[in-house]
């Protein structure tokens, strides 16, 4: 399996939607935290899932997550 690293940005964006969200209800945000950390688990067993976004840059993959799309870059560490 291939780990996965979110960038200091990324981790920024994700605590202002979950603050966002967890304003609004405790377990909404607890909820999309799991659901995120859920598809980047398995983003990095299935590198190819989600949408290809490849007309933008080579080897992006976006995903959804309730009403939040972001996007991987699959990196060759290799």
């Amino acid at each position: 399996m291939s780990q996965f690293i979110i960038s200091p940005t990324a981790s920024q964006d994700l605590e202002e939607i979950v603050d966002r969200l967890s304003n609004q209800s405790l377990d909404a945000g607890e909820q999309f935290l799991a659901e995120f950390n859920q598809k980047c688990r398995n983003l990095s067993r299935f590198p190819n899932m989600g949408r290809s976004y490849a007309n933008l840059a080579p080897q992006l993959q976006g995903a959804l997550t309730k009403n939040f799309i972001y996007s991987v870059f699959a990196l060759n560490t290799s």
